[in-house]
């Protein structure tokens, strides 16, 4: 009998345990999931940054807890933690083109412009491996500005003027490969939306010498505007978004020889203006796709042949994308510069599981704001 109620006594408080952590577990599933969010507003009121909830299950999903105005005409564009993730920017298309955005725990604190000399159009950010620079694509200035990433002061900057070539123009994407030396920047589109672009612009990374420029377009050689580019981590392989032209392109090195090749044309699907990749969590390549509206999955078991392996759900626009922390969500940002056909202004939570769209953050859209881009709190989801 007095074993009985040993054995009693020991399940009861297993059970207790037991419960005790799947409560825990329970409680943590509904803790907010917060997100910086840049914004702009259709109004002619102030653009900022904001922290919005998106965790389906916490009690204040969906809500914008926070917004930190920075001006009118402002137009913060992409955010970006540092290398060691102690700072969040984020580049701005007018207004002082560069901020940094100061957090203290689970508030924005403030944001304090960085002065950018020449730039304009401040557009993405790279961070140097050592910690010690960072780079700016100014796509209205044509120029690479150079920073001290310690300081955030303004060092120097790389231009080469077109139409002597190789040459720097209207630059948005940039990506490192530094063990290869090399940095690579895309030739995109003016401010004002004309005169796009056909061509990537390699440069030597240690000395910022523009070394070749090379297309990235159909047979046609039509302007394709590539927009982002991408070093696969550890690899002589960079791709590359042609907004124009629906495409993914491929970059690879031989020895000191470029060569270039179309890798996915998302037409035949009715998928256009390709624009963000990451390297989601499950090692694949996530590329959104802003009509009508989705994000393509690419699998690398291959990476000189990316496979389309699933196609995930959006809306209208659909640009940058951030994962939770757990990998079963991902985040969509729908909203490119409140163009026609592509501002849905919504944010979308998908379960990565399932494929499924599980919920849509209207907030923004209810307030008359579009957001620009996001980044999760304290958790940077862009390849370093």
């Amino acid at each position: 009998m007095k074993r009985l109620w040993v054995l009693l006594a020991i399940l009861a408080a297993t059970t207790a345990g037991a419960l005790y952590w799947a409560s825990q577990y329970f409680s943590r599933q509904k803790q907010p999931i917060l997100a910086v969010v840049d914004y702009t507003s259709t109004s002619g009121e102030a653009d900022g940054v904001a922290l919005v909830d998106l965790n389906p299950r916490s009690a204040t999903f969906g809500q914008i807890l926070q917004k930190m105005p920075i001006g009118p005409g402002v137009s913060p564009h992409h955010l970006y933690y540092n290398r060691d993730r102690s700072k969040l920017y984020t580049t701005a298309l007018g207004g002082e083109r560069l901020y940094r955005i100061w957090l203290q725990e689970d508030r924005i604190a403030r944001a304090t412009p960085i002065n950018t000399g020449a730039c304009l159009v401040g557009e993405d950010l790279y961070f140097s491996e050592d910690g010690s620079k960072f780079y700016l694509t100014c796509m209205g200035s044509s120029t690479v500005m150079i920073f001290d990433a310690h300081t955030d002061t303004l060092l120097d900057q790389i231009q080469a003027p077109a139409p002597e070539v190789p040459y720097i123009k209207h630059p948005h994407g940039i990506s490192v490969n530094e063990r290869l030396d090399r940095m690579i920047v895309t030739e995109t589109i003016s401010p004002a939306l004309d005169d796009p672009g056909t061509n990537v612009t390699v440069i030597e990374f240690s000395t910022g010498q523009v070394l070749s420029t090379h297309p990235v377009a159909r047979a046609e050689a039509r302007p394709s505007a590539p927009v982002e580019v991408l070093f696969l981590p550890g690899q002589p392989i960079a791709y590359v978004t042609a907004m124009l032209d629906a495409a993914l392109w491929k970059i690879t090195w031989n020895d000191q020889t470029v060569a270039l090749a179309m890798v996915d044309d998302g037409t035949p699907r009715g998928h256009s203006w390709p624009l963000e990749m990451y390297i989601g969590p499950d090692g694949h390549l996530y590329v959104s796709f802003a009509q009508p509206g989705v994000v393509n999955v690419y699998s690398l078991q291959d990476p000189h042949s990316p496979r389309l392996v699933r196609t995930l759900p959006a809306d209208a626009g659909a640009h940058h994308i951030a994962f939770s922390a757990d990998r079963q969500l991902m985040f969509v940002q729908n909203n490119l510069l409140n163009l026609d056909g592509m501002n849905a202004g919504t944010l979308t939570v998908v379960d990565l599981s399932s494929g499924r769209k599980i919920a849509t953050v209207d907030a923004f859209v209810e307030q008359g704001l579009q957001p620009a881009s996001l980044e999760l709190l304290g958790e940077p989801t862009r390849p370093l």
